[in-house]
């Protein structure tokens, strides 16, 4: 009996992607709960699939995860996800899925007054939430596609972002969500945010690789960093499927070496 509230005392602690092959990344079989998370890679690696697929399992458990998207419409969003028989607008209408389209220059106006960076961070900007979660909606996951579309909206990157940025995984903490935090890089990182303030700030990193060997491509996954677990510190191959991401954990990719 002990031994058993243990093993339901561990799952708590945890929140399971339902990604094949990567949950089993981690000794404790899924990401610790209330971790903000980038998800980090160049184009075409599968990041905002990675982030949708996790959405759209938790929902159809219904748990209530919220994305929110600074570049491409609501509708895009439910086709990308209908590409893969993933039925988004049904969970939106059932309310386990909150999907938002938000302008990053709205949000830079609304809590700097302007994007010149010309003004201080005023006490008033700091009493506004950088994202906003209606009142009922108490989401198990929020993900954020991308914060590169923010910091690419403000002009003063080294002031207003960063104080957008503090604000949100402050934000995030507070909700007890697990977050996932979508953001650009090079093809080949050797950083994996756009200031390096969010890698400080992130409780984990998972980045993707879209490797080029001769005249084929091969996708890939590492998690570079998670705090408060276990997890296997390699490079794993995965594929994207017309079911979505899997991940396989017996496969491990080496990354080329660029001289």
């Amino acid at each position: 009996m002990y031994e058993k509230n243990i093993e339901e005392s561990e799952k708590e602690r945890v929140i399971k992607t339902y990604i094949p092959g990567f949950d089993e990344l981690f000794a404790e079989g899924g990401i610790p709960k209330g971790n903000s998370v980038l998800v980090a890679g160049g184009t075409g690696t599968g990041k905002s699939t990675f982030c949708r697929q996790i959405c759209y399992t938790l929902v159809t458990l219904g748990k209530n995860c919220m994305y929110v998207s600074f570049e491409e419409s609501i509708e895009k969003i439910e086709r990308s996800m209908a590409s893969f028989g993933w039925n988004a607008k049904k969970y939106i209408d059932f309310g386990y899925l909150l999907i938002q389209k938000i302008n990053p220059l709205d949000i830079l106006r609304m809590k700097f007054g302007s994007v010149s960076g010309s003004g201080s961070a005023t006490e008033l900007s700091y009493k506004i939430k950088p994202l906003i979660i209606p009142k009922d909606f108490h989401p198990e996951v929020i993900v954020v596609d991308s914060l590169t579309a923010v910091i690419s909206a403000s002009i003063s990157k080294e002031k207003n972002y960063r104080v957008y940025l503090q604000q949100l995984f402050s934000f995030f903490e507070e909700t007890g969500a697990t977050s996932f935090l979508i953001t650009e890089t090079e093809p080949m990182p050797t950083r994996f945010s756009d200031t390096g303030i969010e890698e400080f700030l992130a409780d984990g990193i998972l980045v993707l690789y879209n490797i080029q060997r001769g005249d084929q491509r091969e996708n890939a996954i590492e998690v570079l960093k998670m705090r408060y677990s276990n997890h296997e510190k390699k490079v794993f191959s995965m594929d994207i499927s017309s079911q979505g991401i899997i991940v396989y954990p017996e496969r491990k990719v080496m990354l080329p070496v660029y001289k």
